[in-house]
């Protein structure tokens, strides 16, 4: 009996060991969300020191943008371009994005003229340049979208995702060539 016993025993602390597994560790997703929440906040209160900050108002804009709260990015990024002598292709191009989601994915008048702007400002903008190619594409406007998804990547642009774009590239050249 005592041998048993002591030979289960020799058995389960191994196999105890081996099947627990790692305990868990915190989840990356949530870290991201709390260090997005947190870097908002950290952003709102400087503004509240200083609202004169255009750079801070586009950060913001941004964090709000990648929420979904289109309102909210719109505002920001109106202070941003406000805030500038002359604003940034880059500040333009946001707000235009802003107005795009908040006008249900629609290339208004509005829409179209800050796209302009930001355009004439710098011609191979990414933020301009992607909302457009994205545009024709769930317009159905393949060709478009082709042509100026590989202007971006004919671009020396650093802030591109080159896998992404190629990604949407190669995607609407099938969608092309699909009757």
């Amino acid at each position: 009996m005592k041998k048993v016993l002591i030979t289960s025993m020799l058995l389960s602390i191994p196999a105890f060991f081996l099947l627990r597994g790692t305990p868990p560790t915190s989840d990356p997703l949530q870290q991201n969300v709390f260090s997005h929440q947190q870097q908002m906040s950290d952003i709102q209160a400087q503004l509240k020191q200083d609202p004169n900050q255009a750079e801070l108002w586009f950060q913001l804009g941004h964090g709000y943008l990648n929420q979904q709260d289109f309102r909210s990015a719109l505002i920001c990024f109106d202070y941003a371009v406000r805030l500038n002598d002359v604003p940034s292709a880059s500040q333009i191009a946001a707000k235009a994005t802003a107005i795009y989601y908040l006008e249900n994915q629609r290339i208004t008048d509005e829409v179209k003229g800050l796209l302009d702007q930001a355009l004439q400002l710098e011609p191979d903008n990414v933020t301009a340049l992607t909302l457009m190619a994205s545009d024709h594409f769930i317009s159905l406007r393949y060709s478009q979208a082709v042509a100026l998804w590989t202007q971006l990547l004919e671009s020396q642009s650093v802030d591109l995702d080159r896998v992404s774009i190629i990604q949407a590239l190669n995607q609407a050249k099938q969608m092309q060539g699909s009757p």
